[in-house]
């Protein structure tokens, strides 16, 4: 039993600032740690995976929530909206009109 492999334990994804320890469920920005929902580490954790590519809001939508999502809620908005918020300035989640969201 002493021989079997470990599980490997995700990787720590460090981008722009922010630290996210899947492992964890802990995102640090700039030394100081920011206390996320469910949701909101899920669509971190999407967009810093992305590495600086554009993710759109129906992609999180499969990733972060459950098949019987409504695709025409708005909740992926208000959840962006609450994770700049709880991020703080300067603001590190940019819009791209007409396609998603990406951390540069």
């Amino acid at each position: 039993l002493a021989r079997r492999a470990r599980p490997a334990a995700p990787p720590v994804l460090d981008r722009a600032g922010i630290r996210l320890d899947p492992a964890r469920r802990e995102v640090v920005r700039d030394g100081r740690y920011v206390p996320l929902s469910r949701k909101e580490f899920a669509v971190l954790e999407e967009l810093l995976l992305a590495n600086g590519a554009v993710v759109s809001a129906e992609h999180l939508l499969e990733k972060a929530w459950d098949e019987h999502t409504d695709p025409f809620t708005n909740v992926v908005r208000v959840t962006m909206m609450t994770l700049r918020r709880k991020l703080g300035e300067p603001q590190i989640v940019q819009t791209v009109p007409g396609v998603g969201y990406r951390v540069p």
